[in-house]
């Protein structure tokens, strides 16, 4: 059974993390007036992503930026290919910074994400046992 919805109703971040937590093999196929991508999970672990000529983390990023569209996930898809080897919640993090980082730039405060966006996607990771909080007093 396959599930749809809008972006603007649930972020792909939102469902990488979500079938990442679950551990589930999925395709979370991806479509705007951007065009059309593909993301997939291995054993709810980031494996492959394509978006127009682009692949791996260089095709997440742009779709993170995505506020609209439609998604379908089709459970137990095949893996094409293997083109991501960093852990899901690193390249969510990255592709924050950089749309954050493309907004400061663009000049329109009113699109700016911020470092409170920032910080409470790294809580909700925490929540749900992405991440985990280390002791840096610690560090040799």
């Amino acid at each position: 059974m396959s599930v749809k919805g809008r972006l603007k109703d649930m972020s792909l971040a939102d469902l990488i993390q979500i079938f990442g937590a679950e551990r589930k093999t999925v395709a979370i196929h991806l479509g705007s007036e951007k065009g059309y991508g593909h993301v997939y999970l291995k054993d709810g672990r980031l494996a492959h992503v394509a978006y127009r000529d682009l692949v791996g983390a260089d095709a997440l990023y742009p779709l993170l930026a995505w506020e609209d569209g439609e998604f379908q996930v089709e459970p137990g898809a095949t893996l094409p290919e293997h083109t991501v080897l960093e852990p899901a919640e690193v390249l969510i993090l990255e592709g924050f910074r950089r749309l954050d980082e493309s907004k400061v730039h663009a000049g329109d405060p009113r699109e700016y994400v911020g470092d409170l966006e920032s910080l409470s996607l790294i809580e909700k990771l925490l929540e749900l046992g992405i991440l985990e909080r280390r002791d840096t007093t610690q560090i040799p």
